[in-house]
């Protein structure tokens, strides 16, 4: 599903990072890659400790999105990861970040009509990520669900 959203919206945001930020089409490319990566390794660190609900919110907030601090966080990580395999400096990193991830956030959000539930973000994560992170989420879920009838 990242992938997907990503590709559909892959050509306007490297017309806006190259636009905007002043970045080489290869480097805007690279950008969205390493949105990708930043993305699922958020949300599979997210759900692997248990913080399925607080993707879910986040996911279906609405215009709030950018309040919620799971995308805060996802915002710092996103930026980091900018510096460090984009070589751009902590203001374009911030910039660039706060470009990028609403519009990916508020397209994975728009995919899909009523509210993400915990089976929508597991096959999120197992479908950009492989199957490791899915199946953390799996038991995780599992678990949870199974203290509810103890």
């Amino acid at each position: 599903m990242i992938q997907e959203i990503l590709n559909k919206t892959s050509s306007d945001l490297v017309s806006g990072l190259t636009d905007q930020f002043g970045l080489g089409q290869d480097q805007a490319k690279n950008a969205m890659n390493l949105t990708k990566d930043s993305l699922l390794s958020s949300f599979g660190k997210e759900a692997a400790s248990g913080n399925m609900d607080g993707i879910l919110k986040m996911l279906n907030m609405g215009s709030g999105t950018q309040s919620s601090p799971m995308f805060q966080n996802m915002l710092g990580d996103l930026s980091s990861s900018y510096i460090s395999k984009l070589g751009v400096s902590l203001q374009t990193a911030t910039q660039i970040s706060n470009f990028v991830l609403p519009k990916i956030i508020s397209a994975i959000s728009g995919s899909k009509s009523g509210a993400f539930d915990k089976s929508d973000l597991i096959k999120m994560i197992s479908q950009g990520a492989g199957g490791s992170l899915a199946d953390k989420a799996g038991d995780l879920l599992k678990g949870g669900l199974g203290n509810l009838f103890k």
